[in-house]
This record gives structure tokens, C-alpha cells and sequence, in this order.
């Protein structure tokens, strides 16, 4: 492999990292299937790490698998999503910018921040017991005489510094987009009003803006347009969520010195609509947005074709920013304190916005693929099809639940975090973060995938798993069976939990061999130097000859 630059080497690192964390997600998932199917051999496991855990009681069954319930998410999103997001946009956006990310110092700084805060968070799960469900939903983390009050301050401490780390991502990303160093230089200000349309309505009233970034027609780069609006995204969601955590941080203090404070100051209804309206930001906000931007950068350069309806797409991106402001009560169809107008409209009808925008969105990405025919499927290609595929199956689920009749059936279910979310995060997300993998690596190292029938096998393990396991859940879940709910065994659902166990385990075949894959691409000393100094892999001098 030749020898990289300091920016790639830091994008395989946040790519290592983020694969890391993806596998301990997996082992989570894989243990909560277990239990519920076959809790008796988790039995020992259990007895050993009880010892080890800073708890003033023996953990119960039913602690340890909601403990590990509330963490797995945390884990999953915000160490493997974004720590893969994070080091591919540090890349990509100097890339595509032909120049430096603006504060490289920070690059390192993010890496530390986010694996500690996600560590922490996980501590506080696995170890600390905290068991929340809903994480940082009103009143349930400062609720002591259930949740422990030890493990609720450190995933909220955790939480808080993954949340500021992402603003800090945020401001480094926004910087270099805007940095003196552009052909034109742009405030905060001029981008927020092209972002979000001001720009385009005063040009068509008349009164251009000229000024501002022009983001809708030949100005940024697609995926600079999406990373742009979808970081707006990003920068709310963590703003809503740092301010939830803050408040269960200073109750949470407030029980620890002895003076608890009353839960019922806060409004649940408001503080619900708060929470939710930060927390869909990464959901069905930004998810969408840097989706999109990632499938408008790979697909043309994987198909040598331009992007198809590049002009439309950019004006697609907007709307997908402002649908993602005003559909958060989606979340609270079936909590009938939310009034009705809001769960018809924000619920329902803004929401059904998002099923226009990413259909858009997956029709000029397929139809840049069948114009560019014939087209080679390459490792990255093909996961980019899975990914897509994923979306729609998991959007459909969820056009379906955003129905304020027929979410009195699905809402808490398994079909909500099975067959919507679950598609949208493994087949979707997860297939697109391995094809921008399998994308840069030969970008980045000047290597070509080492085995393609172990890309095959990665595909079909991973794809075949993840929608067996989802689809078999979701329907269990049309059946009754509720989400975040411990069943014991046997149980009505006990078929489909062994089916879904069966796919969790076929994904996790097809992450090792992916893994063999990369380690065999890149060979050992090459993903040792990724985490440990390159002093410590220089082979010793030999002695000098008598």
C-alpha cells in the first residue's frame, strides 16, 4: 500500500472505529435475541459480568436486557453511523472542495470525543444498569426508584459529550464549506437563507440575493448541498438533545446531593414534542438528506455518468430540509394527549412529504444507473442496490405506520423498530456506509478489493439477514408483539424470534467476512498502523555485521 496522507489515515481510523462499534451492536443485538429465545444460555454469561458490575444489587434477567435495550441504539447510530459519516465527510468534502478541512485539529479531537461518549453511554447500559428505554424521554431517567441513579449521570455525561462533539463536527464541516479560502466566502447567514429556499423566493420576487451561496442550480456540489442542509439537521438534533440531557443531569445531581427536585415541573407533553421534534432530525431528517447526497456522489462516479435531474435534485434536497422541521408528532400518533390536528397533520400528511422526496430522490439515482448501462457491478455498486432496495422497503413500513387509524395497531409494536426502522438502519444505511467503504478504500490506499466472492458473500449474508430478521419481526409485530418489551419464554412470537435470530446470526456471517476482506485488502501492519504508532511496527535494525 502506498503511503497515505494524514486525512485518509484519519478516515480509516474513524472507518475502524465505527466497524467496531458496529460488531459491538451486533454482539447486543444478537445477545437481546438470545435472550428472548433462549434465555437459559445466557445464564453463566450473566452470573460473571454480575460480578464485575458497580451495582448494590444482583441484576435480574429482565435489568440486564433492557439495560442493554437502551444502549444498543446509542451504540448503533451515534458510534457506527456517525463515526463512518464523520471520517467519509472529512474526506469527501476537501475532496470535492480541492481544499483543507478548515480546523484539522479537530479531527482528532472528534474521533477521541465521540468513542468516549459512546463508550460511556454503553457502560452506563451494559454495566450501569441504566434501563430508560426511551433513553432521555420525560420522566423516565429520573425516575431512581427504577432506573439507577449512577447509570442514568453517566449516559446522560456520556450523551452530553457526544452531542457537543457533533456541534464541533458540525461547525468544522460548516467552516470549510464556508472558509475565506472559496472562490466566494459565506456567513453563517447567507447559507442558512439559501439552505432553506429565502435565497430562491427573493430572486423570484424580484429582489435576488446576490450575496448568498447559490446552493439550487449551478453553484455547490450535490453532495456539498446535502451534506450542507443535512448538517443543519444534525446541529438541531443535538442542540434538543443536549438540552433534554442537561435537565436530567441537574435532577439527576439534584437526587445524588440529597435535594430532588419535583419531575412534574416539567410539561411531558411539551418536553415529549421537544424531544421528539430534535430527536426525528437524525431519523428522518439528516438521514435522508445525507443519504441522498452520499447516492448523488457514488452512483456517478461508480457509473461515469452525470447525475440524472441534477437541477431538480438540489431543489429535493431543500424540501426534504423543510419536511424534516414538521414531522416530528409521527412519534406521537398513538399518545392521545397530542392534539388531533398535530397527528393528522405533522403526523400524517407532512409526514407522507418524506415518501415524495426520497422517491424523487431513489428515481434519479436508478435512473442514472440505466442510463450509464452497461455498468459494471463493483463491491461498492452492488451495496449501493442493497442500500437502495432498503429504503424503499423500509420506507414503505413506514408510510403505512404514519396513519393515524392504522397506527392504533402498529404503534408500539415491532413492526415500528423491526420492519421500518431496522430495514432503514441495516439494509439502508448500513449497506450504503459499506459501499462508500468499499468506495474509498481504493481511493484512499491505491488497493483493490482483495476477494470478490467474499464481497458476494457479504452481500447476500447481509442483505438476506437483515430483511429476514426485520420482516419476521414486523410481522410478529402486526401480530401484537410489543417493541422494547422482554417476553418470557415460550412465548406466542417464539417462531418468529428463533427466525430472527437465525438472520442476526447470517448478518454477523457475512460482517466476518467482510472484515477478512479488508483485513486481507489492506493486510495487518497496514490496519495496525490505523491504531497504534507507526513507531511501534518498524521492525527492529538488524545488528551490524563484525
Amino acid at each position: 500500500m502506498e503511503r497515505i496522507g494524514w486525512q485518509e489515515k484519519w478516515t480509516l481510523r474513524y472507518a475502524v472505529a465505527g466497524l467496531v462499534f458496529l460488531a459491538m451492536s451486533g454482539f447486543e443485538g444478537i445477545l437481546m435475541r438470545t435472550q428472548l429465545t433462549a434465555p437459559e444460555l445466557l445464564r453463566g454469561m450473566e452470573a460473571a459480568l454480575n460480578t464485575i458490575r458497580p451495582v448494590s444489587h444482583e441484576p435480574t434477567s429482565a435489568e440486564l436486557f433492557y439495560g442493554m435495550l437502551t444502549v444498543h441504539p446509542v451504540v448503533g447510530i451515534y458510534g457506527f453511523v456517525y463515526m463512518c459519516i464523520m471520517g467519509a465527510f472529512y474526506f469527501l468534502v476537501p475532496f470535492l472542495l480541492q481544499k483543507e478541512v478548515r480546523y484539522k485539529k479537530l479531527v482528532p479531537v472528534n474521533f477521541a470525543l465521540q468513542v468516549v461518549g459512546v463508550l460511556i453511554c454503553w457502560l452506563s447500559g451494559f454495566f450501569g444498569l441504566f434501563n430508560a428505554l426511551y433513553t432521555l424521554y420525560w420522566p423516565l431517567p429520573v425516575s431512581y426508584d427504577r432506573v439507577p441513579l449512577a447509570g442514568s449521570i453517566a449516559f446522560v455525561v456520556g450523551a452530553a459529550v457526544v452531542m457537543v462533539n457533533i456541534l464541533l463536527f458540525s461547525f468544522n464541516i460548516f467552516s470549510t464549506v464556508l472558509s475565506q479560502s472559496n472562490p466566494r466566502s459565506y456567513t453563517i447567514w447567507q447559507f442558512l437563507r439559501a439552505a432553506f429556499g429565502i435565497s430562491r423566493l427573493m430572486k423570484w420576487l424580484g429582489r435576488e440575493d446576490k450575496n448568498a451561496p447559490n446552493l439550487d442550480y449551478d453553484g455547490l456540489p450535490v453532495f456539498i448541498v446535502a451534506v450542507g442542509r443535512g448538517s443543519i439537521d444534525t446541529v438541531i438534533n443535538a442542540v434538543v438533545l443536549l438540552s433534554a440531557g442537561v435537565l436530567i443531569l441537574v435532577y439527576g445531581l439534584a437526587a445524588l446531593f440529597k435535594a430532588p427536585l419535583d419531575p412534574g415541573a416539567v410539561d411531558p407533553l411539551v418536553y415529549k414534542n421537544w424531544f421528539w421534534w430534535g430527536l426525528d432530525m437524525v431519523a428522518d431528517g439528516n438521514a435522508l438528506m445525507y443519504t441522498a447526497g452520499v447516492w448523488y456522489l457514488l452512483i456517478p462516479l461508480l457509473v461515469g455518468r452525470k447525475l440524472y435531474g441534477e437541477s431538480v435534485v438540489r431543489t429535493v434536497i431543500m424540501v426534504d430540509l423543510l419536511v424534516s422541521m414538521g414531522v416530528w408528532s409521527h412519534h406521537l400518533l398513538g399518545d392521545q394527549a397530542q392534539p388531533l390536528v398535530m397527528r393528522l397533520l405533522s403526523g400524517q400528511f407532512v409526514t407522507w412529504g418524506e415518501f415524495f422526496t426520497m422517491g424523487l430522490t431513489i428515481f434519479a439515482a436508478l435512473m442514472t444507473i440505466w442510463l450509464a448501462r452497461p455498468v459494471k457491478f463493483t463491491p461498492a455498486l452492488k451495496f449501493v442496490m442493497g442500500s437502495l432496495f432498503g429504503f424503499i422497503m423500509g420506507g414503505v413500513a413506514g408510510l403505512i405506520q404514519a396513519n393515524v387509524g392504522l397506527n392504533l395497531v402498529f404503534h408500539n409494536t415491532q413492526w415500528v423498530v423491526a420492519l421500518h426502522a431496522h430495514t432503514l438502519l441495516l439494509t439502508g444505511v448500513g449497506m450504503l456506509l459499506f459501499a462508500v467503504i468499499y468506495a474509498l478504500i481504493p481511493m484512499l490506499t491505491k488497493l483493490e478489493i482483495r476477494s470478490q466472492r467474499l464481497v458476494n458473500v457479504h452481500f447476500w449474508f447481509w442483505i438476506v439477514g437483515s430483511v429476514v430478521m426485520a420482516y419476521v419481526m414486523g410481522m410478529a409485530g402486526s401480530r401484537g408483539m410489543l417493541r422494547r418489551m422482554i417476553y418470557p419464554a415460550p412465548n406466542p412470537y417464539q417462531a418468529y424470534l428463533a427466525v430472527a435470530l437465525v438472520g442476526a446470526l447470517l448478518m454477523a456471517v457475512g460482517f466476518l467476512a467482510f472484515l477478512v476482506n479488508i483485513v486481507g485488502t489492506l493486510g495487518w501492519a497496514n490496519v495496525l498502523s490505523l491504531v497504534v504508532p507507526e513507531g511501534w511496527l518498524k521492525s527492529r535494525p538488524e545488528p551490524a555485521e563484525a
